[in-house]
């Protein structure tokens, strides 16, 4: 593989690299290497990106109508949570009508417990029940 025809858009006054080769098996080899990395992960970290591979084929929201907008890992002042925003599947974006679940993460509980937890939870009850609006 090789990588030519560098364009410097910051400052012309600097040159632009040599061109480079590499071998492409070697590179994909690395791609897949990174992708699948998670040691750099922290509980919240892997909580967020199960629960984002978890939510959707479930269709825990869907039986009560409603859709996953987004997952976001939070951390302050030494605690970490999830906050799972959902709304309407017919009106997603419709003012007032998202709602927001905040879901502790533990250091001590498996991630994969976690999110099946709050996959259970949701499938079992209206998530309106449990949950803020976000205003």
């Amino acid at each position: 593989m090789e990588w030519t025809g560098w364009e410097n858009t910051e400052d012309v006054r600097l040159p632009v690299p040599a061109d480079v080769h590499f071998d492409a098996a070697a590179y994909d080899a690395e791609l897949e290497r990174a992708v699948a990395d998670l040691s750099w992960e922290e509980p919240v970290d892997s909580v967020a990106r199960l629960m984002r591979l978890e939510l959707a084929p479930s269709g825990c929201f869907q039986r009560w109508g409603w859709g996953v907008n987004t997952v976001y890992p939070l951390r302050s002042q030494g605690s970490a949570r999830i906050e799972v925003h959902f709304s309407p599947l017919e009106a997603p974006y419709a003012i007032g009508s998202t709602f927001v679940h905040e879901v502790p993460v533990s250091h001590d509980v498996p991630a994969e417990e976690q999110v099946r937890r709050f996959v259970d939870m949701v499938a079992a009850d209206d998530p309106r029940k449990t949950a803020r609006p976000l205003c």
